[in-house]
């Protein structure tokens, strides 16, 4: 069974590669039994005038790596573990998990980036990575990379444009003015401050850094979300509200593209969406926000925007399920950019989801914070129908899915792009619906993802894939591996056909195809004290509606959770084994075909 992979290739400019094919090697090191890092990479927009970020990938035999070095211009500048000690949000928490790990079940990950800080502006650097294996030596070289670093970009203070920053003045003209008055490759700077504002929209060839102790609040007042903000899909019949920051046209019935789009900084993203029920203290001592969990019932007595949003669509006709489904702002939203880095800021309370990507393409998040549990519908990032996505180095701790990919409803998807190349790992996942989720929305096809090097504790899936008897289209070559997951609360893994969203307009013509979940890999992963069900599988095997081509190697469970598959065909199960059973066996298979097993402890009745 074929499965393939296809990881995003970063935009390069001219100048690097012309860099990249002129400079000349100057220095060799021994060549180890280890092998090297492969696809040394900037990501897109990963760099600025002080720093770039590197990715790569980890060798196909790479358990004997204990860590990776990094060279700049033949200098060593460090171990991408202690460097993500420094950069990654999510680093902490993944050490303090495999401390908690003292029997040894979880497999251990590996960190395959590092972000060379103090850098020159305007100055080319060529970068190679090596191996280190448990006994310190290193691996040879892998394919250097050249990157520069930009200039200083101009600066457009949103103070100098009016901006009080007092948390109670409506910023939103002084930003937006800073916004339009920004010159191609400028920063829009919001120092340290709170920032009311209504909607805002971007540009092309933009950054805007929202600066350690400054937060960009979203004002309470449904009057400042435009509502002619975006349609989801083209043949979607709802104009939602704008969303606090947009790349989007004025007129949502217009095409518009942007490119090369910047949000990062140290600062905090606020949506302003709901009341805070408390702070609660995280497996490591911190304080976490926690937001009211609301529905269409409860809205009124839980929200502040979403609030004031749902009342002012039911003021205008709309009936309340609809209202409260597609009438909240979200904190992000994106459509048609071609290059996006998101960096290091914090995400918290939006009203409906965290940050949309609608038909993009190169989408990088990096080193960023997601504090929106359990604001209702408050997903950390969202993809729909687009193409290449970095996700790397985040804490989600969300209201809804964590890393969420989408590709269209219905018959009309199948005009749409599929949901294609993505590439998720060294992210730390505490709560959640899904670690990685695709669908519901499944109908144009989500394809090629790969998940690997995370770390789960308290979410309710990890990997979650959603769609219906009348979505069409489904999810296909994936992988999810070398992963760590603790206390999943409803399935470790699930396939299913039988999803339904209460909220939910369907406002699209239902397919006669049901969806599918093909040819996806889940392999050395470990899940310990899993609740609910290990693996959930649920097709329509009444209606040949199946899954199929489905691949679990070296996988373990402890806890109470089974295995509970019906609607499957031509799939393997090899060295799947769980602990905590006693006599009980934990398989449960019906309607299914074709399945083979080997190794698995204990075996099927």
């Amino acid at each position: 069974m074929p499965y393939r992979y296809v990881v995003p290739t970063p935009r390069k400019q001219p100048l690097a590669l012309w860099l990249a094919a002129t400079l000349t090697l100057v220095c060799s090191v021994p060549s180890w039994a280890l092998e090297a890092p492969a696809k040394l990479q900037v990501p897109t927009l990963a760099y600025d005038d002080q720093q770039i970020i590197l990715v790569w990938e980890k060798p196909a035999d790479h358990a004997d790596i204990s860590d990776y070095r990094v060279y700049a211009n033949g200098v060593l500048l460090g171990g991408s573990n202690a460097n993500n000690d420094r950069v990654s949000p999510a680093k902490p928490y993944i050490d303090r998990f495999y401390e908690q790990d003292v029997a040894g079940f979880h497999h251990r990950i590996g960190i395959h980036s590092y972000t060379a800080q103090g850098l020159r502006p305007d100055t080319a650097y060529r970068f190679t990575v090596r191996s280190v294996g448990t006994d310190g030596k290193e691996s040879a070289d892998s394919q250097a990379v050249v990157q520069r670093t930009s200039k200083v970009a101009a600066v457009f203070d949103v103070r100098k444009y009016g901006a009080k920053g007092d948390g109670k003045s409506l910023d939103t003209l002084a930003i937006q003015n800073a916004i339009d008055a920004c010159t191609p490759g400028c920063k829009v700077l919001l120092p340290r401050g709170t920032y009311k504002s209504g909607a805002l929209y971007l540009k092309s060839n933009i950054t805007v850094e929202i600066a350690e102790g400054a937060t960009l609040l979203g004002s309470e007042r449904a009057e400042d979300y435009p509502l002619a903000g975006y349609i989801q899909y083209p043949y979607s019949s709802t104009v939602r509200p704008a969303s606090l920051i947009n790349a989007l046209p004025r007129d949502p019935r217009q095409h518009q593209s942007f490119e090369n789009i910047r949000i990062v900084g140290k600062g905090t993203i606020d949506g302003n969406g709901w009341k805070r029920r408390a702070d609660v203290v995280d497996e490591r001592g911190q304080p976490l926000p926690f937001y009211l969990p609301s529905d269409n019932t409860r809205y009124q007595q839980d929200g502040i925007l979403a609030k004031a949003q749902v009342e002012q669509a039911v003021a205008r006709g709309m009936n309340v399920k609809d209202a409260y489904g597609q009438m909240r702002s979200s904190l992000i939203t994106l459509r048609n950019v071609k290059n996006v880095f998101y960096g290091g800021f914090t995400v918290v309370n939006p009203a409906f989801h965290g940050i949309m990507n609608l038909e993009t393409e190169n989408v990088v998040l990096a080193n960023t914070t997601h504090k929106t549990y359990d604001a209702n519908n408050g997903d950390g990032i969202e993809f729909a129908n687009s193409k290449g996505a970095m996700v790397f180095n985040n804490f989600f701790d969300t209201g809804d899915d964590c890393v969420n990919f989408a590709a269209g409803t219905g018959a009309e998807a199948v005009q749409q792009k599929p949901q294609e190349d993505a590439w998720i790992f060294n992210n730390y996942f505490r709560k959640g619906h899904g670690m990685v989720v695709a669908g519901s929305h499944t109908g144009a096809w989500i394809q090629n993802i790969l998940a690997e090097d995370n770390v789960s504790d308290g979410t309710d899936a990890g990997l979650r894939m959603k769609s219906t008897n009348f979505m069409g289209g489904g999810a296909r070559n994936v992988i999810f591996r070398d992963s760590a997951i603790r206390n999943t609360l409803k399935q470790a893994f699930i396939f299913t056909l039988d999803y339904n969203d209460p909220n939910a307009k369907l406002d699209y013509q239902r397919s006669t195809i049901p969806g599918q979940f093909r040819d996806i890999r889940v392999a050395d992963v470990s899940v310990e004290n899993a609740q609910g069900k290990a693996i959930e599988v649920k097709g329509d095997s009444q209606h040949n509606a199946w899954h199929q081509g489905l691949v679990f190697e070296r996988v373990r469970f402890s806890g109470p959770a089974k295995a509970q598959i019906d609607g499957l065909k031509d799939s393997l199960f090899d060295h799947v084994s769980f602990s905590g059973h006693g006599a009980a066996n934990p398989w449960q298979i019906t309607g299914s075909v074709g399945l083979t097993f080997k190794d698995v402890q204990p075996p099927p009745p």
